[in-house]
């Protein structure tokens, strides 16, 4: 499953998603602006419409109810391994080793299993093209973490795609690349140097692709690519689909996704009730991060300043992620963002009497010093993980991003790690446990609205569950040490 919420939190009237910036970037309500539909209707309960700032989005046709299935095993349009990633399979795209090469091309894959396979990417598209210019992995690119000769296998893919077929090559053209902006921040050197340069001079493949022609593929998988993984983070690839990557983002979506990891086909279902005439929404980011960092990586990864509610109210819908302990207040109120859609704002107590305000280089400074001493931490360390969390929450709001997270590892440590199994664990850790539960469960109603877990950053139904397990062991353990207690009295008052 892909990992890109009961009751449900009403969503905002306005998803703007983004805001203008550079002439690319765009803001827009469902309420307020002017949709063109797109002829013909691809299906039953959306259509794609056309936006004058977003450009081609999704838009219900009707009510859609919350679980309905919106999407149903999208096929997609190009897979191919990750950027940056560990050598994988060009079939199933898990972990190798080298100990098994493709008989053509003699780059690695898993089994001979996957080389039989009738329907493989790696078949279908480069083996050939590789095996008559003789590149592949030498044994000391196979020991890399960071493989970079792999960013160039899904790049590769399309251009063969749009070459070998020109309806096909219309639909990629009809996808965004973000070019200009890409060319303006230096996206577009970093690609000519790990995907283009490579595939047109070290594979000499210059006769066959164009610079501009791969610099578009990796726009468009930059822009529109999904993450596929399954549950054990075993499977490295990202995946482009035709209508799931028209989807406007939000940070707090109506939709919930989730992609086999095996056929690589997506589904999307409605997270919560949409109404006719609303734009179907995803979100490219993670739940659990500060406005500060999601916005960050939004601008970094898929080139544009997000706007939507979340991110333009201080307290993050009173999730309170970002938000700090005001030191003046010591600890009563909290400091958030004057302007949160600015990264310059200065920061002020939410206390009517304080006034306080905090200049955006002290709060930037903080929050490095501690995001660094969280990245620091060992997980294998349950009493330093508490000891970090009872030290800075007088600093940061209980929600913090930087302590949630840490709290969302202990509440899945506490009643499944060996040795903390919950009939092992005494009363007081059962109680952090369900304090735990309580705590993410009510982050998650408000961030992840309904009852889906398909792409989740917090898997709800899990933590319900858990929540209900602990509970009980906690009244039975409560129930055996009252028996013991009575016990004990009956014996010191035996005659």
């Amino acid at each position: 499953m892909s990992g890109l919420i009961i009751t449900p939190v009403p969503l905002p009237p306005s998803i703007g998603t983004a805001c203008p910036s550079d002439g690319l970037l765009y803001e827009s309500s469902p309420q307020t602006v002017e949709l063109k539909a797109a002829e013909p209707t691809v299906g039953s309960s959306y259509k794609i419409g056309q936006s004058p700032h977003i450009g081609r989005l999704l838009i219900a046709t009707r009510d859609i109810s919350a679980d309905e299935v919106i999407i149903d095993g999208e096929e997609a349009l190009a897979v191919g391994p990750k950027q940056a990633t560990h050598p994988v399979c060009l079939n199933c795209y898990r972990r190798v080793d080298g100990s098994y090469s493709c008989p053509r091309c003699q780059w690695p894959l898993c089994s001979e299993a996957c080389w039989q396979s009738e329907d493989g990417h790696h078949q279908r598209y480069e083996c050939e093209l590789l095996a008559s210019r003789h590149v592949h992995p030498t044994r000391e690119e196979l020991k890399q973490e960071d493989c970079r000769l792999y960013d160039c296998i899904a790049p590769l893919r399309i251009a063969l795609d749009s070459q070998r077929n020109s309806e096909r090559s219309r639909l990629w053209l009809g996808l965004e690349d973000h070019r200009m902006y890409r060319k303006s921040i230096g996206i577009w050197q970093i690609d000519k140097h790990t995907v283009v340069d490579p595939v047109r001079i070290k594979w000499q493949l210059g006769d066959r692709f164009g610079d501009e022609e791969l610099q578009r593929a990796c726009g468009v998988l930059e822009v529109n690519a999904f993450e596929v993984c399954d549950e054990d983070k075993s499977i490295s690839a990202r995946a482009v689909y035709s209508h799931a990557c028209l989807m406007a983002h939000d940070c707090v979506p109506n939709t919930a996704c989730t992609v086999n990891p095996a056929t690589q086909k997506m589904t999307v279902r409605a997270a919560v009730d949409i109404p006719a005439g609303q734009m179907i929404t995803t979100s490219y980011t993670f739940t659990l991060d500060g406005t500060l960092r999601r916005r960050a990586h939004l601008k970094e990864t898929k080139f544009f300043d997000c706007c939507c509610q979340r991110c333009s109210d201080p307290t993050e819908l009173g999730s309170h992620l970002s938000s700090l302990a005001c030191p003046r207040c010591s600890g009563r109120n909290y400091t958030v963002p004057e302007d949160p859609l600015n990264p310059e704002s200065y920061w002020k107590c939410l206390g009517e009497q304080c006034g306080n305000r905090i200049g955006p280089s002290q709060v930037n400074q903080l929050l490095t010093c501690l995001q660094r001493k969280a990245d620091e931490l060992n997980y294998d360390d349950t009493r330093g993980l508490e000891i970090f969390i009872e030290t800075w929450s007088s600093i940061l709001h209980p929600n913090h991003s930087i302590l949630i997270g840490i709290k969302y590892y202990l509440c899945h440590f506490y009643g499944n790690a060996p040795g903390y199994q919950l009939h092992q664990m005494p009363l007081h850790l059962l109680a952090r446990k369900i304090k735990l539960c309580e705590e993410l469960l009510g982050v998650a109603l408000i961030l992840e609205p309904g009852a889906s877990n398909f792409h989740c950053n917090i898997d709800k139904s899990s933590l319900i569950k858990e929540l209900e397990l602990t509970e009980r062991e906690f009244a039975r353990g409560q129930t055996s040490e009252e028996d013991n207690e009575t016990t004990d009295f009956e014996d010191d008052n035996q005659p």
